[in-house]
């Protein structure tokens, strides 16, 4: 366990998501950043309570949820440790999808509504498609690529 780093998180006053999903969210993007290693142990309830200046309740909560995805594990007696089994694939989806998170929750910061968020994400996959296809149109015009 870490001694001399802590989680860093603060409760986002202007969120519309519950302190513990807050809290769920980040300890998750924590550990598929890589800042939290496989079989690592957890701050304990308590402790991470007194440092982000929230109930025991809701941290207990947090963990119980991050337990139920399969992220992390409790052993009783010795505290939360995160999860073992992670392959490469895994940690890499997961790796992508913690950036992606953070992409949401600075639009979020922004006051995109999530169904903004959404709209405009399905834009920019849009855009993605529509260039992937005028490169392939591209390709098939000199003669080089078979159609698909």
């Amino acid at each position: 366990m870490r001694t001399n780093e802590s989680i860093v998180f603060r409760v986002e006053e202007t969120s519309d998501l519950p302190i513990w999903v807050q809290l769920r969210n980040r300890i998750a993007y924590l550990i598929r950043s890589g800042f939290f290693k496989a079989g690592e142990q957890l701050p304990s309830v308590r402790s991470l309570a007194a440092e982000a200046h929230i109930n025991y309740n809701t941290v207990a909560k947090a963990y119980r949820d991050l337990e139920l995805s399969g992220l992390i594990i409790s052993i009783r007696g010795r505290g939360m440790f995160v999860q073992n089994g992670v392959s490469e694939g895994d940690a890499e989806r997961l790796a992508v999808d913690a950036l992606l998170e953070n992409c949401i929750r600075q639009y979020r910061a922004m006051g995109m509504t999530y169904q903004e968020i959404s709209e405009h994400a399905q834009s920019v996959i849009g855009e993605f498609k529509r260039k992937a296809l005028e490169a392939e149109e591209e390709k098939l015009s000199y003669g080089t690529v078979q159609p698909r």
